[in-house]
């Protein structure tokens, strides 16, 4: 049976991307386009893994109310359907797309807002769905940001049952998030049984040291510190400037290939997406982050989320040479 790949999002959103030719604030905008889609963290990297035919089941929680786009888009990508639905309904994401920048503004709304009784019936929906499926050696990623009253200790509640089944367990939460999750991690999974990969960015590395981060050293020395705690491989996405790949055989810097950017919206998702779907296949750190780096590569060049053929991926990850630091 072929390992499967199960990504975990509490607060899913709409992602509502505008196209606009140059985003001015306080201005009025004629649009060149919009695209709407069903996203969130873990979501995205599902779409993803669908596309590079890897088998996939995206879980989480997803509003009862609007789910109709989530259903038809897990149909269409062929990703299993494993989300629990909740009452109320899911959040919008407005991302407003400037061609003349080659960036993304992100706005953000909270998400649903579960009363305790209804968190609790839904954290434990969730637990029988993923312990009904999850297979020794599958991967599973906790994926996003917590919805509005959300707990942390129901990742690491996740966390410690997905450990219990065999799962390789990925974390890509925010900063403080991510901060709670490591503390309480040996107390809640076991000592030394750090998470297989986490993937902060350089503002969440930071957040979650207490420091600036401001050269490739001290992103480095701060990847060593998690390795340090148990953790086994830490990427640092650093948008344009590429990524830090850290674990116990050293570090590396892989910069990126120049492509034109049609939006910024999914790359640190494919970027997860890439890296799982080859250390599923057993590849090394260094070969998984490249990959990883080429799935961005490829996907920042559209504004629809997928890929193009697998061919031009291994392209863009030939065009990678990582560095050691």
């Amino acid at each position: 049976m072929s390992r499967r790949i199960y990504t975990v999002t509490l607060n899913p959103a709409i992602d509502h991307t505008v196209s606009l030719d140059t985003l001015v604030p306080g201005a009025v905008h004629r649009a060149r386009g919009q695209q709407i889609e069903a996203g969130g963290k873990g979501v995205g990297v599902a779409s993803v893994l669908a596309s590079l035919g890897v088998p996939v089941t995206a879980s989480g929680w997803l509003g009862a109310d609007n789910d109709a786009l989530f259903t038809t888009a897990f149909a269409a990508r062929g990703i299993d359907d494993a989300m629990v639905r909740v009452p109320g309904r899911t959040r919008t994401n407005i991302k407003l797309a400037d061609a003349q920048r080659g960036d993304t503004t992100d706005i953000n709304l909270p998400g649903v807002n579960l009363d305790a009784a209804a968190y609790k019936a839904a954290e434990q929906s969730l637990l029988a769905v993923l312990e009904d499926r999850v297979q020794p050696g599958d991967w599973c990623e906790l994926a996003g940001s917590l919805p509005p009253g959300g707990h942390v200790s129901t990742w690491l509640t996740l966390a410690q049952r997905l450990h219990a089944r065999g799962a390789a367990l990925a974390v890509d939460v925010a900063g403080a998030t991510l901060r709670d999750v490591l503390d309480g991690w040996a107390a809640a999974v076991g000592a030394g049984t750090g998470p297989a990969l986490i993937k902060p960015n350089r503002a969440e590395l930071e957040e979650l040291v207490g420091h600036a981060l401001p050269d490739t050293a001290s992103l480095a020395a701060a990847a060593r510190q998690l390795l340090a705690r148990g953790v086994q491989r830490v990427i640092v996405s650093l948008g344009g400037d590429g990524a830090l790949l850290c674990d116990a055989q050293g570090c590396w810097l892989a910069t990126p290939p120049r492509v034109p950017v049609a939006t910024t919206v999914g790359a640190g998702d494919a970027l997860v997406a890439g890296t799982l779907a080859a250390l599923r296949d057993g590849q090394t750190l260094t070969q998984a982050g490249v990959f990883g780096m080429a799935c961005a590569a490829a996907r920042i060049q559209r504004i629809e989320p997928s890929l193009p053929p697998l061919a031009d991926v291994l392209a863009l990850a030939a065009r990678i040479q990582p560095q050691a630091v």
